[in-house]
């Protein structure tokens, strides 16, 4: 493989992160939109225009679910958050109501939410962390429908 564009000061250059941050959420929104038509979900990928101080502008892929009359969003939010390598939210629209968010992080996708059911200790609380899977995609698309007003 050859080694990564540099930047001046020798980190990878701007180039470089924004095109595999472009494949990696393409990559996403492919297995996601597949995974989700399987279980009835109607998709439709669309682009958002984003603008980041290392990437510049650039236009990245999001992805419109819909089954009956609940609407979600897998929809990019960064390259750049602490703790991991890039940050992806799934959402109820236009409620932003229980939201689902997907870090990149040990070179691969982590996805957190707090499920319904889960006990409140001291009215925090935490999110399930699961590894991307269609099994773990499907649950909490189930529980967001199961949950929508």
């Amino acid at each position: 493989m050859p080694e990564p564009t540099r930047g001046p000061n020798g980190d990878r250059a701007p180039d470089a992160l924004r095109d595999d941050w472009l494949a990696r959420l393409g990559d996403l929104v492919r297995k996601v939109k597949s995974w989700a038509e399987q279980y009835g979900w109607k998709t439709r990928e669309i682009t958002k225009s984003m603008k980041d101080s290392v990437l510049g502008e650039y236009k990245a892929p999001a992805l419109l679910m819909q089954r009956e009359t609940v609407e979600l969003i897998l929809n990019p939010v960064s390259r750049f958050v602490p703790g991991a390598d890039g940050a992806v939210d799934l959402y109820q629209i236009p409620a932003y109501d229980d939201i689902a968010s997907l870090y990149f992080m040990d070179g691969e996708w982590k996805l957190h939410y707090v499920f319904h059911d889960t006990q409140a200790a001291a009215r925090v609380r935490e999110p399930e962390v699961m590894t991307l899977s269609e099994e773990t995609v499907i649950r909490v698309l189930d529980e967001i429908t199961a949950h929508a007003p």
